[in-house]
């Protein structure tokens, strides 16, 4: 996949679906606050695409409204 990688893994925002790089500082997304996440809820897969809006392991939906990872 172009644009992607390899060995690099993500932060998302479960709310919006922004992605930054997990070496950046950020801990919240810059755009709505949310806290963002670096692995799946569900399995603890780590997010190694900055395009990934589903688990590439267990296939759960990383982006919910309101931005709830339970």
């Amino acid at each position: 996949m172009t644009g992607v990688n390899r060995g690099v893994t993500y932060r998302l925002c479960p709310r919006c679906g922004r992605t930054l790089p997990s070496h950046s500082e950020e801990r919240y997304c810059p755009h709505d606050g949310t806290r963002l996440v670096g692995q799946c809820p569900a399995c603890h897969a780590d997010i190694t695409s900055p395009y990934a809006r589903y688990c590439t392991r267990c296939g759960r939906n990383l982006i919910t409204p309101g931005g709830e990872t339970t």
